[in-house]
């Protein structure tokens, strides 16, 4: 699961990543995008590459408006 902040205009900004029952700070966003697809009407995508306190990367996606946030640990 991941933990977010309210920010303006009803935008939300992770802060926390749990990951089996423990919970771990975002130390570095790396990087963030909006990936869209080829086809109009087609969802939108929010990613965000980052660290995590322990040093794990992670990505984190969400499909807006209203999706989950989805974790994917990199190895």
């Amino acid at each position: 699961r991941v933990e977010c902040r309210s920010e303006g205009r009803g935008e939300e900004s992770p802060i926390a990543v749990w990951v089996g029952g423990r919970r771990f700070e975002i130390a570095v966003v790396n990087d963030r995008a909006m990936v869209t697809g080829a086809e109009a009407g087609e969802a939108v995508r929010h990613r965000l590459w980052v660290d995590l306190e322990d040093g794990t990367r992670c990505q984190l996606v969400r499909t807006l408006p209203d999706g989950q946030w989805r974790v994917q640990i990199e190895r």
